[in-house]
C-alpha cells in the first residue's frame, strides 16, 4: 500500500488536497518508537506537513511545521520539501494519556493549546517567511485551519486523522485541505457546508477507497477534476559529513574535552535515529 496525495479542484472553485499517509505514519512510528497518542500527534503533524509542502511551486523548496503547546509531547516538528518527502520527531514519543470521553486519543492533551503552531517556508528568498499562530485546541486540524485563516488570509476546511490499531499499528492515516478560491460561489460554499459530516468520515472512506475516490464520494454531485498526484515519502537527509560540520563548529576546546572524556563524539539524527560515531 503505497502513499497517495492528490490535488483536486471542484466546480472550478475550490482547490482539495486529499491525502493518504498510513504507510508513512507507520515508517515514523516504528523510527520513533511510539506510543498511540504520540503515533497520533507526529501522524497528523507529517501528514500536515506533506500537504502542506505539496503546495510549493520548486521540489527543494522546504517547509516546517513547529507545535509547542506545553503539553507532555513537548516540542513536535515536521518538514517536507515541494517534492513530498517528509520527516519529523517528537519530544516525547512515549507521552501517554487515557482516552477521551468520547473514546478517542487525546491529541489536544499531548499537545496542550499554551503555545503556537509555527510555518517556516524556505523559498530560495534571504530570509525564511514565518507565520505563527496561537494554538486553538491543539488537536493540530482546527490549529492549522486557524492559521490558514490568520496567516494566509485563507479560509480553509482542514481534517487530519490517524488511527491506531489495538495493537498499536497505524490502521489509517490521512488528510483532507479543502480551499475555496476567492470569489467562489455561495452555491458551491453551501454545497460543501452541507457535505461537513461526510468529509469527518474521511478517514473511514480510506479503508475501501483511494483519496481521490473518498473525494468523489464526499462531493458526488460536483464537478470534481483530477490536477496533480504526488507520493509522500518519510525521507531524512542527514549524512556523517552534515554531523561533522556541526561538531567542527563547537570550536577547538569543546572538541578536545570531548576527546579527552569519550574519546569520540556520538551523534543520533532526532528525525531517523541514526547514529554517527
Amino acid at each position: 500500500m503505497k502513499n497517495q496525495l492528490v490535488h483536486l479542484m471542484l466546480n472550478d472553485e475550490v482547490r482539495i488536497i486529499a491525502a493518504d499517509t498510513t504507510q508513512l505514519v507507520e515508517e515514523a512510528k516504528a523510527i520513533h518508537g511510539t506510543y498511540p497518542v504520540a503515533t497520533a500527534v507526529l501522524g497528523r503533524t507529517l501528514t500536515a506537513a506533506a500537504i502542506l509542502g505539496s503546495q510549493l511551486r520548486q521540489e527543494w523548496e522546504n517547509l516546517t511545521i513547529t507545535l509547542n503547546g506545553g503539553g507532555p509531547a513537548g516540542t513536535v516538528l515536521a518538514t517536507a520539501n515541494g517534492n513530498c518527502e517528509v520527516k519529523g520527531y517528537i519530544a516525547n514519543p512515549q507521552v501517554n494519556l487515557p482516552a477521551r470521553e468520547d473514546g478517542k486519543l487525546d491529541v489536544g492533551g499531548a499537545v496542550g493549546k499554551d503555545g503556537f503552531l509555527t510555518v517556516s517556508k524556505d523559498l530560495g528568498l534571504k530570509e525564511p517567511y514565518v507565520g505563527q499562530t496561537a494554538l486553538v485546541s491543539g488537536e493540530i486540524a482546527e490549529d492549522l485551519a486557524y492559521y490558514y485563516l490568520q496567516s494566509e488570509q485563507q479560509p480553509t476546511i482542514v481534517y487530519l486523522s490517524v488511527w491506531v490499531d489495538i495493537d498499536t499499528s497505524v490502521l489509517r492515516a490521512g488528510g483532507l485541505v479543502i480551499s475555496p478560491m476567492p470569489g467562489a460561489s455561495e452555491e458551491t460554499l453551501s454545497f460543501i457546508e452541507s457535505r461537513l459530516f461526510e468529509i469527518q468520515n474521511y478517514a473511514l472512506m480510506l479503508m475501501q477507497y483511494s483519496p481521490e475516490e473518498a473525494v468523489r464520494k464526499i462531493f458526488r454531485d460536483g464537478k470534481i477534476e483530477l490536477t496533480r498526484t504526488q507520493e509522500p515519502k518519510y525521507v531524512c537527509n542527514c549524512t556523517r559529513e552534515r554531523f561533522s560540520q556541526g561538531i567542527l563548529s563547537l570550536g577547538r576546546k569543546e572538541i578536545e574535552q570531548m576527546l579527552k572524556e569519550d574519546g569520540q563524539a556520538e551523534v543520533i539524527c532526532q528525525f531517523c535515529n541514526k547514529q554517527y560515531l
